[in-house]
């Protein structure tokens, strides 16, 4: 590899970078100390602006490299660690979001102070440092010019809980003990929680003690603060409202985080000033949450290169110029329509010009499987139309392949929709191609055994030649039905209705293809097991089977409502 004093973050080494490197121990507030790298470019200008990310994922066994493009561009690079990571002092704190406000607002009162500093500042990051980002706009400070939070939770780092009231039990389990691990003994020899054989344990606010021993402060407060799913998932929206500056997110369709992605841009509509509104800008992508996924399905060229160039295009733009929208030709929302593989471009999301189209779920009393005789159309259910069930044991949960620690992930679903625990609707071939651009939502009647249980519902995609591949899902905590903040337990045997969000997707769905529901009561260990019993969430140890009835008859139709959309707007026209 040829030596590039800017290209450092592709070198496979540290290369000799041509910059001077200040490393100091910054005191917050309330005097603990936080690891921050500051790195000053070649040519260093009398004033410069600061590029500026803070990560929990800097170590101690090697140097941190610069950022080559702010390096490139005449900026002042700056990492910090957060508080209780790598040489910070303190304790890690990630549910904290007051005081990871207040540690960006510290630093950049620090900055004020430097001669070398031109009062502009940007951030960058993805994931956890996408989150800093959305903290460090409720700073008070007028400095930070724009952010570019890529694959960012708003929620998902402060708490296990989910839309629908569930507990993101694989991710955030692996997560926080791996980082109680990383803040103390560094990035080698973790523990494994498959091979200590956690996710067969009860109960799950124990985990911690089956890991380590002892209880894990930032574990329990997740599972904790999951139990009422309400307060967490909207508490963000507030900061929304006061939010001075633009933002570049960046998402993917099979991320943990996509229903954060698609929020915090819905929300930035909302900012404060016209520029915070009118200059952010929303790509989601065919990625997980570490970039392109599956390249052999949706092609290697829809990686993140692109994304890249443009993001610097964005932060650079506004850090030097703040008043002008630095990307004009730039659509709004630039998202990848999946079944075609294919960009696509939009004033708003979701798209305008989309309808909702109801698709009513029907069988002869026999679903279970792929084998059954689950239907999905538009006809309206007959009055004496027969129910389905299925049994949920949380013994012997449904574990969805590629749907475990990471979250969400494009995968292939035909083994799970085999199983006789699992409902499957399939509609008949389509004669023509079928859009779907927005937001997924199932409603039904059911009737189950227990106080409490869980229903999970996929959309997925069958080809010509029988590989059922699943887009997007929602679930719902029965104790959360009518309201996320306020649980109320179910009265066995009684019917009633409840509504699945299944989250945002773009899909075209070619002819010849069939579109297919399938719904299980289990989702495990992506998210936590449901006793079903109905007592206190994560630390019960009995285990209930629960059965079942899903209704589908005129009074009581199920409906699983797209929002189907035809006038969608490539984004090239001249490419197919």
């Amino acid at each position: 590899m040829s030596k590039d004093i800017y290209n450092v973050l592709d070198s496979p080494v540290i290369p000799d970078i041509s910059c001077d490197i200040k490393m100091l121990m910054l005191p917050m507030r309330d005097g603990v100390r936080l690891h921050t790298a500051i790195y000053f470019p070649p040519n260093m200008p009398e004033k410069a602006p600061v590029v500026l990310a803070r990560s929990p994922y800097c170590r101690r066994t090697w140097f941190e490299l610069p950022h080559a493009e702010s390096l490139k561009r005449g900026c002042v690079h700056i990492m910090q660690s957060v508080r209780g990571t790598a040489f910070s002092e303190g304790e890690f704190l990630p549910a904290d979001a007051e005081l990871q406000r207040n540690d960006t607002e510290d630093l950049l009162k620090y900055l004020e102070t430097q001669s070398w500093y031109n009062g502009r500042c940007v951030m960058f990051g993805g994931s956890f440092p996408g989150y800093m980002q959305w903290c460090a706009l409720q700073t008070a400070s007028d400095a930070i010019k724009a952010v570019s939070p890529r694959v960012a939770p708003m929620y998902g780092c402060r708490s296990a809980a989910r839309p629908g009231g569930g507990a993101a039990l694989g991710f955030d389990a692996s997560w926080t003990m791996t980082m109680y691990y990383r803040c103390r003994k560094g990035f080698d020899n973790m523990p494994s929680l498959d091979e200590l054989g956690v996710w067969s344990k009860t109960p799950v606010i124990d985990y911690d003690k089956i890991v380590y021993g002892h209880e894990i402060a930032n574990f329990r407060k997740f599972f904790e603060s999951a139990r009422t799913p309400g307060k967490v998932l909207k508490e963000h929206k507030a900061w929304f409202k006061e939010f001075k500056s633009p933002a570049f997110i960046v998402g993917g369709w099979f991320d943990l985080f996509k229903d954060e992605t698609v929020e915090s841009f819905q929300l930035m509509r909302e900012a404060k000033t016209e520029k915070a509104r009118e200059f952010s800008r929303l790509t989601i992508g065919p990625w997980g949450h570490g970039g392109l996924l599956s390249p052999e399905v949706f092609g290697a060229e829809n990686n993140y290169n692109e994304i890249r160039e443009l993001e610097n295009d964005f932060l650079f733009g506004l850090v030097n110029e703040p008043e002008k929208d630095p990307l004009p030709e730039y659509p709004m929302v630039n998202y990848f329509m999946l079944g075609e593989n294919r960009w696509y471009k939009a004033d708003t999301w979701p798209p305008a010009g989309g309808v909702e189209k109801k698709f009513y779920l029907h069988s002869e009393g026999n679903a279970n499987s792929c084998r059954g005789d689950g239907r999905l159309d538009l006809e309206i259910p007959h009055k004496d139309e027969a129910s389905d069930s299925f049994v949920s044991d949380p013994r012997h949960p449904v574990s969805p392949i590629g749907m475990k620690h990471n979250g969400y992930r494009f995968h292939e679903r035909k083994l799970i929709q085999e199983q006789n625990d699992v409902l499957v609707y399939s509609s008949d071939p389509l004669d023509s191609e079928l859009t779907v651009a927005g937001n997924v939502k199932l409603s039904f009647w059911a009737a189950i055994s227990t106080p409490d249980t869980d229903f999970f519902a996929t959309l997925t995609d069958v080809t010509p030649d029988g590989k059922c591949f699943a887009f997007t899902f929602g679930m719902l905590r029965a104790r959360f039905a009518d309201d996320l903040e306020q649980e109320k337990l179910i009265t066995p045997g009684e019917i009633r209705r409840y509504e699945i969000d299944l989250g945002d997707i773009a899909v075209k769905f070619q002819p010849g293809h069939q579109l297919r529901l399938d719904i299980c009561g289990q989702n495990y260990p992506m998210y936590d097991r449901n006793a079903n019993t109905g007592k206190e969430l994560f630390t019960d140890e009995e285990l209930l089977t629960c059965e079942v009835k899903i209704f589908h008859d005129a009074e009581h139709p199920a409906i699983l409502t797209l929002p189907v959309n035809d006038r969608c707007i490539p984004r090239f026209e001249d490419v197919k």
